[in-house]
């Protein structure tokens, strides 16, 4: 009691940051489970990932039958590529997932006779446009980053532009055998060999540019 002989009012305990944090995350996992929606942001990341990554790597191979020795062009290129597909994916995403989810709303709300736009279906359904379209647009541009890396090096004189192009190369190649992985990892297949079979089809990608450059 304060000398006044009132008592202060009790201070309400304030919700930290990995509290609120924690709670966005439990929100993410309702809305992706009433709207079972998981399998098919797996679909788009690996989907736009793996073409992500064949993109990369169709330039960084272009660019080398080029002879092009300016890591600061070979990064351009790549970065034009991956901005162009991340834009693209995250706005065709956007207006299908969109499409797809307000007509099941609507289908819904028909049967139910009444406005579901305020219920957390209707808000899951608007929610899973929006992160489908994040994750299709995100994938093919963070599938690019090691192929981008060595020319980085490459720029800040760390790396010759010749080993440059291999290391990319190779980085390119370990995204894909990665994305092989998971897959054979979530179909429970040999995960082994279905990296594998993602780099097989990476390096047939790679000789394909080079037939192509070299005529």
């Amino acid at each position: 009691m304060s000398e006044s002989g009132a008592e202060k009012p009790s201070e309400e305990p304030r919700e930290d940051l990995g509290d609120k944090i924690g709670t966005r995350f439990d929100l993410i996992d309702t809305y992706l489970r009433i709207t079972r929606s998981t399998s098919i942001l797996r679909r788009y990341f690996v989907m736009n990932a793996f073409d992500g990554a064949m993109t990369s790597l169709g330039v960084v191979i272009g660019s080398y039958v080029a002879n092009i020795d300016d890591p600061r062009d070979v990064i351009g290129l790549i970065l034009v590529s991956g901005v162009a597909m991340a834009v693209s994916g995250f706005t065709g995403t956007y207006m299908t997932e969109s499409a797809e989810r307000l007509k099941s709303l609507n289908d819904l709300e028909d049967a139910m006779l009444s406005d579901m736009r305020a219920t957390d279906f209707g808000k899951a359904s608007h929610f899973v446009a929006l992160i489908a379209a994040l994750v299709d647009g995100a994938a093919p541009f963070l599938a690019s980053i090691p192929c981008i890396l060595p020319f980085a090096l490459s720029l800040l004189g760390v790396l010759s532009i010749h080993p440059a192009f291999y290391v990319s190369i190779a980085g390119t190649l370990s995204v894909l055998f990665f994305l092989g992985f998971y897959l054979g990892r979530l179909s429970e297949r040999n995960v082994i060999f279905s990296g594998i079979k993602m780099v097989l089809a990476g390096s047939l990608v790679a000789l394909i540019a080079l037939l192509l450059g070299g005529e």
